[in-house]
């Protein structure tokens, strides 16, 4: 815990303990409020701060995230997002938890690099999984459907690298707040603000991701520099 807490920085605090009170007052002041869009809110902005400092722990706060997002997109019948966060999301925060536990150096996760083949072999998956998604979120008249499948696309190419400990997961992330930004601004605009703690979340998702694909390349730097140190000791 002493490393961890000498892991941060001064605005770091400061920038998620903001982050957190304003979507707090927006909640508490507005007039509609949403207790449920506001817990995923704090919630989900925690997540994804510290994964974007590559802490250990991140994925057991989004594994707990990805549940209550998913039964919020099911209220507002954004299927698209309920279906790929309990079918994919969920389980794979599992794998990542796992994954995590085992290549972490004093609380910190080790990064990974992704080769070109895995790259190729991935967006080839990925072609048939997204047709198939279209039909089925078609099929259940699912609001926005577009957005709503971008937003899947870039949500389980973001979660895959996650997985695998590559930056790349920071800027699937940051496609996929793009497209939920516009997503739950359509939501205000036909519900009402008391989904703005969510919109206002997803914003600072943003702010984030663009942060953690910048922690994480000093990472891989970090990881790269520890196994050559590795390799010259078993060489000697």
């Amino acid at each position: 815990m002493k490393q961890l807490s000498k892991n941060w920085k001064l605005w770091e605090v400061i920038f998620l303990s903001v982050s957190i009170i304003i979507v707090s007052v927006c909640f508490f002041a507005g007039s509609d409020k949403n207790v449920l869009s506001f817990l995923t809110s704090v919630l989900g902005i925690t997540s994804v701060f510290l994964s974007a400092k590559a802490l250990f722990f991140a994925p057991f706060i989004d594994f707990v995230y990805n549940i209550m997002y998913a039964v919020l997109s099911i209220i507002l019948c954004y299927y698209g997002e309920a279906i790929i966060y309990i079918v994919v999301m969920l389980p794979i925060s599992i794998s990542t938890i796992v994954t995590w536990l085992k290549n972490n150096s004093e609380g910190v996760v080790k990064a990974n690099k992704i080769t070109k083949k895995e790259l190729l072999i991935l967006f080839l998956c990925m072609i048939p999984i997204m047709v198939a998604f279209y039909f089925l979120l078609w099929a259940l008249n699912t609001s926005e459907l577009i957005i709503g499948l971008i937003s899947v696309a870039t949500a389980v190419v973001g979660a895959y690298f996650m997985l695998r400990r590559s930056s790349y997961y920071a800027i699937a992330f940051i496609l996929n707040d793009i497209a939920l930004i516009v997503l739950w601004a359509i939501s205000i605009a036909n519900f009402g603000i008391m989904y703005l703690p969510t919109l206002l979340s997803v914003t600072v998702f943003l702010i984030n991701d663009v942060y953690g694909f910048i922690c994480w390349k000093k990472q891989e730097a970090k990881t790269e520099e520890q196994n050559k140190l590795q390799q010259v000791k078993v060489e000697e």
